[in-house]
């Protein structure tokens, strides 16, 4: 069951999907939310500190590299090269309007 949850975690290159470890974390914070909801606990910390936290983890880690899209970006062989855009001048009014 690890095996499959670790496979579930993955891109089809092998590394971890980024999208797949956020959803997850965050779900596992709504998880317990509702288990300590559904049990009468009651949490005395703040759930929007808890939250911020996790972010700012996902956040370092993003920028780490560690949790990230994993895309690989392709360029076109043959470039086109488009006509160059036309550009109107327009004459400054802005003194008229005085």
């Amino acid at each position: 069951m690890i095996k499959k949850i670790n496979n579930s975690l993955k891109n089809a290159d092998g590394s971890y999907s980024g999208k797949m470890i956020a959803g997850l974390l965050s779900l596992l914070i709504v998880l317990i939310q509702q288990l300590f909801a559904a049990f009468g606990i009651k949490f005395t910390g703040d759930w929007n500190a808890i939250v911020a936290v996790v972010n700012t983890m996902l956040t370092i880690l993003g920028i780490l590299g560690v949790v990230s899209g994993g895309g690989v970006v392709e360029t076109p062989a043959k470039s086109q090269i488009e006509s160059p855009a036309k550009v109107t001048q327009v004459p400054d009014t802005t003194d008229q309007l005085k």
